[in-house]
């Protein structure tokens, strides 16, 4: 059901009016920016992503196609991909670099490494076979989504999507830092097979 305020917003929108703008930020910024928090986990950078989409919405001049019956449905689909995207674009690794730098090596590890890294292994055995694959392939062996999707036979989206759900899963599973746990354990695995 279409809201007079969605009438509203796009109504001036069209007018060319900054009120329309103004209203539309009003109305769904607060929703949109905890919407794109569910996929970046980072309060401050859903705020940003969010920012910049109604501020490229304005310059692109898109507002203008807007229509009150499919508003909302546009933004939180437009937020998701652009969330997505940014998400598809971070570098998992970046943060693994510092740990490769370390004077000493894999095998010195204490026995709280090991551990950590038979539980994730433990973990990402527990996932389906398709989410096993895709984590594998973009951690392990460094594929791209596209290079993934093309040698499972299914979409980019679809190696988005389930990357997302399996780290999803990972991160219930194995705590508030799966991500350094995961990198950490792929780049052993990766250390390991290239001596």
């Amino acid at each position: 059901m279409t809201s007079a305020k969605d009438f509203e917003i796009c109504s001036l929108l069209r007018k060319r009016k900054m009120e329309g703008m103004e209203l539309l930020f009003t109305s769904y910024y607060k929703p949109l920016v905890v919407w794109a928090d569910t996929f970046l986990r980072d309060v401050a950078c859903a705020e940003d992503l969010v920012q910049d989409f109604f501020l490229k919405l304005w310059e692109t001049g898109r507002f203008e196609r807007l229509l009150p019956e499919t508003l909302r449905s546009y933004l939180f689909t437009a937020v998701r991909n652009a969330a997505l995207n940014k998400l598809e674009k971070a570098d998992p690794l970046a943060n693994a670099c510092d740990v490769a730098l370390h004077d000493s090596p894999w095998e010195e590890y204490d026995s709280f490494t090991d551990d950590v890294f038979r539980r994730v292994e433990e973990e990402v055995g527990k996932l389906p076979a398709r989410s096993q694959e895709i984590i594998r392939g973009v951690y392990l062996r460094g594929k791209k989504y596209k290079e993934l999707a093309e040698e499972l036979g299914i979409s980019v989206a679809t190696v988005n999507s389930l990357l997302v759900s399996a780290l999803k899963r990972l991160r219930q599973t194995l705590g508030d830092d799966p991500v350094k746990l995961i990198q950490l354990f792929f780049l052993k695995k990766k250390s390991d097979l290239t001596q």
